[in-house]
């Protein structure tokens, strides 16, 4: 059986490969570039490493429900899972491969670049923005002192109990201004790469803005959405030394993201737990590093959702999509409103843990519609592709909208429906209530004064 697994996971990976190959002639960072490589990220690379090794279990250490820690391919019951996964993908990337046009973009597309310093401005205000954001995070926290020995989930928790809706409103703006930040960010680098003139100390201001976001919220995505942006980018334009750059601190990256998932609930003792952490067994720490590198819990689970709903579970019938008609209204004016997906999920696999789960947009499609997924996912990647082809006709007016778009769909493969859409309303108001976007970007070749602000 592995051997079939293997085969058919070659003709997954060339559909893959194949599809980013039709999306090259883009050069821009579209939404379905970007739904196309958070498949290849949070879907395809852990389904990957789980079909040539066999399945995977997480170590002991991490105290995980036998309910989704492991996946054993030699199981039976695992084979429906592989076909749904496989499936879905494999119609998603035909998709892109049959209905990209084959001609070269790059010649009917106007000549596009960027106002620098009106980039930068977006990047500088929200920065700002963030760094109010962080201030307020430790003082709701209670301070420094209580702040250091909170765990960075149940603090979030704890704060939304004690101020209801309005924490969470603030909670979805902290987040929507930060993929505000990752958009201007990778822009400015996309267009660095395309005229070989990286602007490398504000390049270093921005990784060090998302090193302390790191540290004061916890969150590794934006960074993570950063990084696969500019390594989007350096593919688009070929340039292979970046790309090899890149690759080569891959493994140090995966390293330190791993081991942060484990310090981050406990950060005033991060010097005592090193030893504590480097001495435990872990398993195949290698293997380890590359699930949490690529968020492969998700999944993981994601072949437990496949397996247990509509057997063990019912199917929830379009309650989690439904949901965002009625996100606005608060819970003591509407007690029966259900909860997130993802709180559902936890609440099924890990009982009694405050805590949430994710299971890639796949799973929440799945744990919806059942087997309909497998033709679910790839119509939403046309839906993807049809938005990027209208961003395409006018992207000099909506340049900036297609990047941030370009990570909102990498985040959607492995967020919920819900938390995409919310995300992509409030950017939406924050872009067009200040103004961030207007006068970004123009035609023709580059102003000689803007190409030497850099």
């Amino acid at each position: 059986m592995r051997a079939i697994y293997i085969v058919l996971l070659a003709s997954l990976l060339f559909s893959f490969w194949k599809a980013l190959a039709k999306l090259r002639s883009h050069t821009a960072l579209t939404p379905i570039l970007g739904w196309v490589v958070g498949l290849g990220f949070f879907i395809l690379a852990p389904f990957t490493f789980i079909v040539l090794n066999g399945g995977y279990e997480f170590p002991n250490f991490y105290d995980m429900s036998d309910r989704y820690s492991t996946v054993d391919l030699s199981n039976a019951g695992y084979v429906i899972p592989f076909i749904v996964i496989w499936l879905s993908l494999l119609f998603s990337f035909m998709a892109v491969i049959l209905c990209v046009p084959g001609v070269n973009l790059r010649q009917q597309l106007p000549e596009i670049d960027i106002d620098e310093r009106r980039l930068r401005r977006v990047i500088f205000i929200t920065a700002g923005l963030a760094l109010l954001d962080y201030s307020m995070t430790i003082w709701l926290a209670g301070g420094i002192g209580a702040y250091l020995i909170s765990n960075w989930y149940i603090r979030g928790t704890e704060l939304g109990l004690r101020f209801g809706e309005g924490y969470t409103l603030y909670s979805w703006l902290s987040q929507t201004n930060q993929l505000i930040f990752t958009a201007a960010a990778a822009l400015h680098a996309h267009f660095g790469i395309k005229h070989r003139k990286m602007n490398w100390r504000l390049f270093a201001l921005v990784v060090l803005l998302f090193l302390l976001h790191i540290a004061i919220q916890g969150d590794r995505i934006f960074f993570a959405l950063y990084l696969l942006s500019i390594m989007a980018s350096s593919w688009l334009y070929g340039r292979k030394k970046l790309i090899a750059v890149l690759l080569m601190i891959a493994p140090a990256l995966a390293l330190i993201f791993s081991a942060w998932a484990y310090f981050r609930n406990d950060p005033v003792k991060i010097g005592e737990n090193i030893s504590v952490y480097a001495e435990q067994d872990l398993g195949n720490r290698a293997a380890l590093y590359f699930i949490d590198a690529f968020e492969g819990s998700d999944t993981i689970l994601l072949f437990h959702v496949i397996k247990d709903f509509g057997s063990k579970f019912d199917y929830l019938y379009g309650i989690s999509y439904a949901k965002v008609l009625f996100f606005m209204v608060p819970r003591r004016l509407f007690p029966e409103k259900p909860p997130a997906f993802a709180v559902q999920l936890a609440t099924l696999y890990e009982p009694g843990a405050t805590t949430s789960f994710a299971a890639t947009q796949l799973g929440e499609l799945y744990a919806n519609f059942g087997v309909l997924s497998v033709a679910l996912l790839p119509f939403i990647t046309l839906l993807i592709l049809q938005l990027s082809d209208g961003l395409l006709q006018k992207i000099e007016k909506h340049m900036f909208l297609s990047a941030l778009l370009f990570l909102l769909s990498v985040w959607s493969v492995r967020a919920t429906f819900e938390e995409s859409l919310i995300l992509f309303l409030l950017a939406m108001f924050l872009i067009r209530g200040l103004r961030l976007a207007q006068g970004l970007c123009y035609t023709g070749p580059p102003i000689e004064a803007l190409a030497t602000a850099s």
